[in-house]
């Protein structure tokens, strides 16, 4: 699907960067032609103001209104022209040539039929191999002159820009198939990770739904063949049965918030309230827990630091990363938890000595389904969510959230949010 959008998007591109040079190479040439045109009728009536022959001063008319950009006068073309003299019955009576000698105007009377039965009076013509433009000018007393000028001098400039516009436009269309090419990988990039981060995501969603399916359907199937026993005999299977379904419960929450966060449709439902007090609300639950693991609490709380944001999802953040640090954290060990403000942030942190993260782990810690070790997963119960949920929660309240750690050493968690958040995303109440 990558590779055929990727073509898709080249002949988008060529298509329409091919149509605009088609455009402009076609003015060019249009307005080429136009102006070739214009001086040829100019130098035609200068022509016929002469009676046929050529000055070496244009013809200026003294009567005429003063142009401030007149069209100039082309001398050879005026040279590569020649007049036929008609009486007011349309007889020719004479031929006046500033052709060169070796012109064949032969059978003149021909061409100035052809030139009469257009009923135009001006045009173009092919007389003797001659490509010809015309121009019929009448006399007050009746008579016409019919001036043509040689189009070979026009054709040859016309011939000439064609070639010049198709080379520009092969090497246009080689240097535009290149770049297209190379905007088309840019273009697509985010696209193909996003495509394959989709796929990765389905596939781990699937394959952590099918695990507590695969319990359940067992489970069903071991009371289904007892079915002369009570439920309080087969006691333990239920058990299995409904600690499954809350784990499935649990997992599909918490991927349909995800999509929401992907389609910009969870908003934070803003209100001012204390931070301290309410990371401290959380914590007190973990102390017990914490205690009986055979681990050491720490906590370092600055008092009454007021925050606007939505409380419940920043306290399931702390949930999160204390039960993180919980699973982590070796026996008579210590666990950290510091909240300061620092200038215009609030940082948290939340810390725990253990294992470690290794350095290729880190920068993939908060995608979605990833686990450092995944042979713990069904141990711990993690399906490699929580994280991914944490840094979404941060995001929405413009705050970032990042790991630091090393091997057997210190992991660290740290939270950063704005004391005055911006409220693009807020829905206050």
């Amino acid at each position: 699907m990558i590779k055929k959008l990727k073509h898709r998007f080249i002949w988008i591109n060529l298509s329409i960067l091919l149509t605009i040079f088609f455009a402009i190479f076609s003015s060019t040439y249009y307005l080429m032609y136009q102006s070739g045109k214009v001086q040829a009728i100019k130098v035609m009536e200068q022509i016929a103001q002469n009676e046929g022959i050529i000055m070496r001063t244009p013809f200026k008319d003294f009567n005429a209104p003063l142009k401030r950009n007149p069209v100039p006068i082309n001398q050879t073309l005026m040279r590569s022209s020649f007049t036929l003299l008609l009486d007011s019955s349309n007889h020719l009576i004479k031929t006046i040539s500033n052709m060169p000698e070796e012109t064949n105007l032969s059978n003149p009377e021909q061409l100035v039929e052809q030139v009469l039965s257009s009923d135009k009076d001006t045009g173009i013509i092919s007389f003797n191999d001659l490509k010809l433009r015309y121009l019929i000018h009448v006399r007050p007393n009746g008579s016409k002159l019919i001036v043509f000028l040689d189009r070979s001098t026009e054709l040859a400039t016309l011939s000439q820009l064609i070639v010049v516009l198709v080379a520009i436009g092969g090497v246009s269309i080689v240097m535009l198939t290149i770049i297209s090419y190379y905007l088309a990988n840019w273009a697509i990039k985010p696209i193909a990770l996003a495509w394959e981060k989709q796929q990765h995501f389905v596939a781990d969603a699937s394959h952590e739904l099918k695990t507590p399916l695969t319990v359940i359907q067992t489970t069903t199937d071991i009371l289904l063949s007892n079915k002369d026993h009570t439920i309080r005999s087969e006691q333990k299977w239920m058990d299995y049965i409904q600690s499954e379904t809350e784990r499935m419960s649990k997992l599909v929450s918490d991927l349909l918030y995800l999509t929401k966060v992907d389609n910009n449709e969870s908003l934070i439902k803003s209100s001012s309230f204390n931070l301290s007090e309410s990371i401290m609300n959380v914590i007190l639950p973990f102390e017990s827990l914490i205690f009986e693991s055979g681990k050491e609490l720490q906590m370092n709380i600055e008092p009454n630091l007021m925050y606007t944001g939505e409380e419940a999802r920043l306290q399931q953040v702390v949930v999160i990363l204390l039960d993180n640090a919980l699973k982590h954290a070796p026996i008579q060990t210590k666990i950290e938890i510091n909240l300061h403000r620092i200038g215009a942030i609030y940082q948290l942190e939340i810390s725990n000595e253990g294992e470690g993260i290794s350095r290729e782990h880190l920068h993939k810690i908060f995608e979605r389904f990833y686990r450092v070790d995944s042979s713990r997963a069904r141990e711990t119960g993690v399906y490699g969510l929580g994280l991914a949920i944490a840094k979404s929660i941060i995001d929405q309240h413009q705050g970032k959230i990042s790991v630091t750690s090393t091997v057997n050493g210190l992991t660290t968690f740290r939270v950063t949010l704005p004391t005055k958040p911006i409220h693009k995303r807020f829905k206050l109440y």
